[in-house]
């Protein structure tokens, strides 16, 4: 919500290219936003909450412990039950940092009055690049400090080339190989880079370092449920390995930490404890998205993997500025590139980003699952113009 509105402000500024006058002295309403996205959320939630009512389907608010492997204890009062379904997602890492109680999660965010200024965010993940990203295109100075040596390692090496060049024109400043030593009251961060340290003053330090799953708190010991890295450790039922009457979805089960994955995970749970173990989890088509600004959608393999594995990959990569509808949105930054196999077309992965990039991405997961190879691809007809003409477009070459 945050981003997507961010990302319309950062279009409307440059507005004057299309021919929009006054773009340049727009401002950006922190607050208002924050408060339309409260809204939103408790407009979403209310609606939610009022789902399992009209299903018949009794909800007790509470927490919740379990007492024994069939026994669990919410605000003291004991319930028994043959199956259990775990969903009780995650929450913010919070680093062994020294002055890390100064610091605030992407949880808490969310929820500032007022936009800082400039913001430290330690850890150059998804997460904080998302909201470094968000920060900065709303006007706030941003650093990043992340500890290994490249940003969104999971990325494909030519898709982070473009966001870091993204990064600078955002005027992200971002630092690799860093070591965070301390945070101080006054907000300023201690960093070791290169064996010097650097102080860092701030508004605000955004601790961006992972999250993990929200499972011990459920005391999961008393019902033999094994955790694996504070998740329930499941096979492909989505089954607790150890406790074979619980099933666990989202980040509980800890496969992959994304909310779509919790929504295709939760009605496989629930089928399997109350119809037996009948249906599987399948990532073997897996897309995700990353809401930077501009936005990236990948899936399957990058370039480099596909080489790692020993396959032949070839690639084919085009970038947006020869696509007709990005530049009549002026929003040209960006590639597709399409990692395949040499002599068969296989398609191995599709790696996006720029304008669109996580719908575009879509069109390549159902390629990939249809077992469409890159020429076939390539040779349909598609709707011009258009940004997902870019998916079709790259293939053909």
């Amino acid at each position: 919500m945050l981003v997507s509105t961010v990302e319309l402000f950062h279009r409307a500024r440059h507005g004057a290219k299309l021919g929009i006058k006054g773009s340049d002295n727009l401002e950006f309403d922190w607050p208002a936003v924050i408060a339309r996205k409260d809204e939103i959320v408790a407009s979403w939630s209310k609606g939610k909450n009022e789902t399992p009512a009209k299903l018949g389907i009794p909800v007790l608010q509470g927490k919740g412990v379990f007492t024994s492997p069939h026994d669990i204890s919410v605000n003291g009062r004991n319930y028994s039950a043959e199956k259990f379904v775990i969903a009780t997602g995650s929450k913010p890492a919070r680093a062994p940092i020294p002055g890390a109680q100064w610091a605030i999660t992407s949880d808490e965010l969310i929820h500032l009055k007022q936009q800082p200024k400039q913001l430290v965010v330690v850890g150059g993940g998804f997460i904080g690049l998302e909201f470094g990203f968000a920060l900065a295109r709303a006007g706030s100075k941003v650093v990043v400090l992340q500890s290994g040596p490249r940003i969104a390692p999971a990325l494909d090496d030519d898709i982070r080339d473009i966001l870091l060049e993204s990064a600078r024109q955002a005027g992200i400043e971002i630092k690799t190989n860093v070591k965070v030593k301390n945070i101080c009251a006054d907000m300023t961060v201690d960093a070791e880079i290169a064996a010097t340290t650097t102080k860092f003053p701030t508004d605000q330090v955004l601790l961006a370092i992972g999250r993990p799953a929200n499972v011990e708190p459920l005391s999961p010991q008393a019902a033999g449920i094994e955790l694996e890295h504070s998740a329930v450790k499941v096979n492909e039922y989505l089954q607790s390995t150890s406790a074979p009457h619980v099933y666990a979805v989202g980040d509980a089960a800890g496969k992959h930490q994304h909310t779509p994955i919790a929504w295709y995970e939760g009605p496989i749970a629930a089928h399997n404890a109350l119809k037996g173990n009948e249906k599987k989890i399948d990532f073997g088509v897996f897309p995700s998205a990353i809401f930077t600004i501009p936005a990236i959608g990948q899936v399957g393999l990058t370039e480099k993997e596909a080489l790692a594995r020993g396959l032949k990959a070839k690639v084919s990569k085009l970038s947006f500025d020869t696509n007709p509808a990005a530049g009549v949105r002026d929003e040209t930054e960006g590639m597709v590139k399409i990692v395949y196999e040499e002599g068969t077309e296989k398609i191995l992965g599709v790696h996006v980003i720029g304008p669109g990039a996580e719908d575009i991405v879509q069109i390549a997961a159902v390629a990939i699952k249809g077992g469409l190879t890159k020429s076939q691809v390539g040779a349909m007809h598609y709707v011009f113009p258009t940004l997902g003409g870019a998916i079709f477009d790259t293939m053909a070459i």
